[in-house]
């Protein structure tokens, strides 16, 4: 008991000795959010979400984002205080949240991650909604294995798995959950599930852009590979393979991280180009924009990736794998059927010699389905209609 109590006077005197010094970092990394929408003049339902906290957390309107998911988990929340829940949000895997939140009954438990699965054990009566924002972890952890064994048969070198497995675990389907949301494909989930729910992220949007006609004579030969850490699980690998040993046709790179460019080390050839970060509210952007007719995405598991919704929305077109998390896509993007170095050359040249005429043609027509699809309106009413459906069919289930 002594020694507790030495403790924990020594740790409040450390405490306000140094916390001013890390004003910043406190604010930024607030684990809870508690009571959104409270109100003690009428009953309510009371949700939890598992996910981010930085949507309340930072100054949205005078920064540049740089991520969809803010915005989105504002529109969650948004569509929850309708539904007159009051509403406490934890960060998906931070499981030190969990004893702050330990005496809470909820209703509603919506997310992922571990706390995600974690809450739901603690909470059996409450009705769960998993939100899955990857393709399921049995798939994508399969298909990332495929990706680096194959890294590693053309180029000796060990990858590591970086995207799966870090927020959704097999494991966490052990057990039912109310209903499945999903930006991915729904086919892993059919046999389970009859609350099974499909929807688009949304994309980021260069306010300066204007859609309007491109020389697709010339810009039908540039690519954009837009992407983030993980460069061997979204293909960027195979596309240099294909472009390094070519020079007819132009791969740009934008988002590429400081762990694989010393992985993949880049060829620094003319047709090879690494933007680095590019912002997405950029002159620069929108320059790389109207050098290229396509983005190209070969991931090996996606839902239905931010990259590709913020390429659509300035007119690219999609180019990415078939079943890995983008075939809701339809006929606004083009399919690959396979990875492997060979097949992705020879339909590379069939991409880049599509007329003119017909990718202007296409271009709008991507462009169209994403202005429509991919906003934050859209988002949010599609989000709606998902939980009066299954608020409905848990009332007469």
């Amino acid at each position: 008991m002594k020694n507790d109590s030495f403790r924990k006077r020594l740790t409040e005197k450390l405490w306000y000795t140094f916390r001013d010094r890390f004003y910043s970092e406190r604010v930024e990394d607030m684990p809870v959010i508690q009571n959104i929408n409270f109100t003690a003049t009428r009953p309510q339902k009371k949700a939890i979400i598992s996910y981010l906290t930085t949507s309340y957390i930072a100054d949205w309107g005078n920064q540049n984002i740089g991520r969809t998911q803010p915005l989105e988990i504002l529109s969650i929340v948004k569509v929850l205080s309708d539904l007159n829940y009051t509403i406490d949000i934890v960060n998906c895997n931070d499981l030190n949240a969990l004893p702050i939140v330990a005496a809470k009954e909820y209703d509603l438990i919506f997310g992922f991650g571990e706390v995600f699965y974690q809450l739901t054990l603690k909470h059996p009566n409450a009705m769960s909604i998993i939100y899955m924002t990857e393709h399921h972890p049995d798939f994508a952890d399969r298909e990332e294995k495929k990706r680096i064994a194959y890294f590693y048969e053309r180029h000796r070198k060990k990858a590591r798995i970086v995207r799966s497995g870090n927020f959704y675990k097999s494991h966490y389907f052990d057990q039912r959950y109310s209903a499945v949301i999903t930006m991915s494909e729904v086919e892993p989930y059919l046999k389970e599930y009859e609350n099974l729910f499909a929807i688009f992220p949304t994309g980021m949007m260069n306010t300066n852009f204007v859609f309007e006609s491109k020389e697709h004579d010339t810009a039908r030969k540039h690519f954009l590979w837009l992407g983030s850490y993980g460069a061997v699980h979204k293909g960027l690998d195979l596309l240099l393979d294909v472009f390094e040993n070519r020079e007819d046709i132009i791969l740009h790179i934008a988002g590429l991280s400081e762990e694989d460019e010393k992985l993949l080390k880049p060829s620094k050839k003319r047709n090879i180009i690494n933007h680095g970060y590019l912002n997405i509210q950029s002159t620069a952007f929108l320059e790389v924009v109207a050098k290229c007719s396509f983005i190209a995405l070969p991931s090996c598991s996606e839902a239905c990736s931010t990259s590709i919704t913020t390429g659509m929305i300035h007119g690219l077109i999609p180019v990415v794998m078939e079943d890995s998390g983008f075939n809701r896509l339809e006929e606004n993007a083009i399919f690959l059927k396979d990875f492997k170095i060979s097949y992705l050359d020879k339909e590379l040249t069939k991409i880049s010699e599509i007329p003119a005429d017909d990718l202007q043609i296409f271009s709008k027509k991507v462009y169209d389905f994403a202005r429509q699809y991919f906003v934050l309106n859209y988002f949010e009413s599609k989000l709606k209609q998902i939980m009066n459906t299954v608020l409905e069919t848990q009332k007469h289930g």
